[in-house]
C-alpha cells in the first residue's frame, strides 16, 4: 500500500486493507462493529453486488436482489441480518395487518361503508353478504394492509369513488397508457395522478363537469332545490 503521512498518522485509523486482500464471505458470517478490524473489513465488503442489505432488498425496477423474479434469480447470493431489525419489522407488520383489520370490523357505516371500501378496490359487491365483503377486506389487509389504512384514513375517498363510477361510465377513458376525460383533457398516467390531479383547487372546474356528467342526476336534483 501506498499510503500518505497524514493517512499514517490518523488516530482513527488503526487497520488498512488492501485492494488485493480477500475475504471468505458465507451463511452465518458475522461482524462485530464493535471490533476496529471487523469494522473495516466490513467497510470494505458491503457495497458487494453479492450481498444484499437485507432479504427485502430491491432493485431499480423492483425486483428482489435475492429471489429476483419469474425470469431469473435475484444478482445477490446473500443478505445482511441485523440483530432485533428482522424482529422491529414483523411487529410493525402485525400492528399495520391489526391497524387494518380494526378499521374494517369498526367500520362504522356497517356493511354500506365495507361496500364502498371494497368498490374503490375496484369490486362491485353491492348485495352480497357482509361476510364476504369482510373476508375479501380481510384479505387485502393481510397482503397489504397500508392499503386498507389508506382508505379508511385518506381524505380523497369521494374523489376515488367518483374516477371509478365516471371510469366505469366511460366519462374518463383510458387510452395510450393515459386517463382522458373528454377526449383531450389529460387527467394523468395512473390512477393516483388522476386523483392528485382532481383534488387540485385549480383544476376545480374540471372536477365539476366530471361531477356533472357521472351524476347528472343528483346535478339535476341539486339544481331544483
Amino acid at each position: 500500500m501506498i499510503l500518505s503521512e497524514k493517512e499514517l498518522l490518523d488516530p482513527n485509523r488503526r487497520y488498512w486493507i488492501r485492494e488485493t486482500d480477500t475475504f471468505e464471505l458465507r451463511n452465518g458470517k458475522t461482524f462485530n462493529l464493535d471490533d476496529t478490524r471487523q469494522r473495516f473489513e466490513w467497510e470494505a465488503v458491503k457495497h458487494c453486488p453479492l450481498i444484499a442489505p437485507d432479504y427485502y432488498s430491491k432493485d431499480s425496477e423492483g425486483k428482489s436482489l435475492i429471489n429476483g423474479d419469474a425470469k431469473r434469480y435475484g444478482v445477490a447470493e446473500l443478505y445482511v441480518v441485523r440483530p432485533g431489525v428482522e424482529s422491529n419489522r414483523r411487529v410493525s407488520k402485525r400492528k399495520l395487518k391489526h391497524d387494518a383489520e380494526t378499521y374494517i370490523y369498526n367500520d362504522e357505516r356497517g356493511n354500506d361503508g365495507r361496500v364502498l371500501m371494497a368498490r374503490l378496490l375496484g369490486h362491485k359487491m353491492s348485495g352480497m353478504p357482509d361476510a364476504d365483503v369482510t373476508e375479501f377486506l380481510l384479505n387485502i389487509a393481510d397482503n397489504d394492509p397500508q392499503k386498507i389504512i389508506d382508505l379508511y384514513t385518506g381524505g380523497d375517498t369521494s374523489i376515488r369513488l367518483l374516477f371509478i363510477e365516471a371510469r366505469d361510465k366511460h366519462i374518463i377513458n383510458y387510452k395510450n397508457r393515459v386517463y382522458y376525460y373528454a377526449d383531450n383533457i389529460v387527467l394523468g398516467a395512473t390512477d393516483d395522478a388522476v386523483i392528485l390531479f382532481l383534488k387540485d383547487p385549480k383544476n376545480a372546474n374540471i372536477l365539476k363537469l366530471i361531477k356533472q356528467d357521472t351524476y347528472p342526476d343528483l346535478i339535476t336534483k341539486e339544481t331544483k332545490a
